[in-house]
């Protein structure tokens, strides 16, 4: 199973980073809302070495955060990546959200989320996960989505 998500980031070089925050839970309205501000108001200001940086973020199915950044001009330097987590722990303690738990993944299945801890996935074979590993924008457009049988956490 191949997902084309080529509306993400579409001005974006393919190779652009990616980082993909998955909340604990799903999102209220409000919440929602914060986080795009929020998230408008950070990638506006986001800089490596003092030069702004060719970023962006979206809010997907109520429950994460995706940051890219195009580095065609300018490269995220280890500073600016670690302002971008600060931003995220920031955001997840302003909503008692946690957005760091690598190990409970995001599971789909006929519009349905659901949440299964690592070890548990092989209960949900016939359901699909969100791969938070992704570090790019091609495989955020292509295997960001994926069968649970066809990914790395099977």
């Amino acid at each position: 199973m191949q997902q084309i998500y080529s509306m993400y980031f579409p001005t974006f070089n393919p190779q652009s980073k990616v980082w993909i925050y998955a909340a604990n839970r799903v999102l209220t309205e409000s919440e929602q809302k914060f986080i795009s501000n929020e998230m408008k108001t950070f990638t506006k200001s986001w800089a490596a070495h003092g030069s702004g940086l060719k970023a962006d973020g979206i809010l997907e199915y109520n429950q994460f955060v995706i940051l890219s950044v195009d580095e065609s001009d300018i490269n995220a330097s280890g500073c600016s990546i670690d302002s971008s987590v600060k931003f995220i722990k920031e955001i997840g303690e302003e909503l008692s959200v946690d957005f760091f738990d690598r190990l409970n993944l995001v599971i789909e299945k006929d519009g349905k989320f659901n949440r299964s801890h690592i070890s548990e996935l092989k209960n949900f074979s016939d359901w699909n996960v969100f791969n938070p590993m992704i570090t790019d924008l091609i495989g955020l457009r292509t295997d960001w989505k994926q069968s649970v049988t066809k990914s790395p956490f099977f």
